[in-house]
């Protein structure tokens, strides 16, 4: 039977997470439920990563096993059509059969939004409001020290199961923010890639970041945080989900992708 490797898109709003959840609105339950309304049985979707209730992603890969072959343009939009307005199908490859959308990703860029003015802003709430930050000069040089291979699951919130438990170590490529002026603030977006990463430790990392530019801990306090690992003492909270959003999903070499056909 042939494999297909999706790529999702999906607003993680009104989701509890990605991984299937007994009761729970998931991703993983909308897309298997699609799959078998398609293929007439149940098929096991094997996503790329597990998301957090209310994290969006631009491109989440999954792969699945069907009875019969498909065009990947024509399967991206007969998906798609089952599925509900907050997922779809952006694009679809074959696969080999031993191909593995966890095992075999090499590499994850993830995105992080703040906004940053004095009033709330109503019509995006897919970002972290934050009032003020005293030393915003401060999130470059904090982003500077994450780069390298190290253990630096005192960002994280460990699960102690086989996703950290034996090594959390994880090669960071690059950390930057970027500032975007607006009339009353600006639009801050962190941008992190790496080879993985532990269990909310995007989310832990920007959250330290900002509890340094706000003055509420010290830069010294934040490096010791990256040089201890998991005996580091905690730097601030982690960020809420609303900004945080997977942006890619590396392979090499890259799958055959097809886009949806229109």
């Amino acid at each position: 039977m042939p494999r297909f490797l999706l790529d999702l898109e999906l607003d993680g709003s009104a989701f509890a997470g990605t991984q299937w959840q007994k009761g729970q609105r998931t991703v993983q339950a909308e897309l298997e439920s699609a799959v078998e309304g398609l293929d007439n049985q149940h098929r096991h979707v094997r996503l790329a990563s597990r998301l957090d209730s209310g994290v969006d992603a631009e491109h989440l890969p999954c792969d699945v096993e069907l009875s019969r072959d498909w065009r990947p343009a024509v399967l991206c939009q007969a998906l798609t059509d089952r599925l509900p307005q907050d997922l779809a199908i952006r694009r679809a490859a074959i696969v080999a059969d031993g191909f593995n959308a966890i095992g075999d990703a090499i590499g994850k860029t993830y995105r992080y939004r703040i906004r940053l003015r004095p009033v709330r802003p109503p019509r995006d709430r897919r970002c972290w409001w934050v009032r003020r930050l005293d030393r915003p000069d401060l999130l470059q040089p904090c982003a500077d020290l994450l780069v390298g291979r190290k253990d630096l699951s005192g960002f994280a919130n460990l699960r102690h199961d086989e996703s950290d438990s034996h090594d959390p170590v994880r090669g960071i490529v690059s950390a930057t923010w970027t500032s975007e002026a607006e009339v009353d603030g600006c639009l801050l977006t962190f941008r992190v890639s790496g080879d993985g990463f532990l269990y909310r430790q995007v989310r832990g990392f920007v959250g330290a970041m900002v509890a340094v530019a706000t003055g509420r801990w010290p830069m010294e306090e934040f490096t010791a945080c990256c040089a201890d690992g998991r005996r580091a003492a905690k730097v601030g909270n982690v960020a809420p989900p609303d900004g945080l959003c997977l942006e890619q999903v590396r392979y090499d070499p890259e799958p055959d992708w097809t886009v949806a056909a229109s």
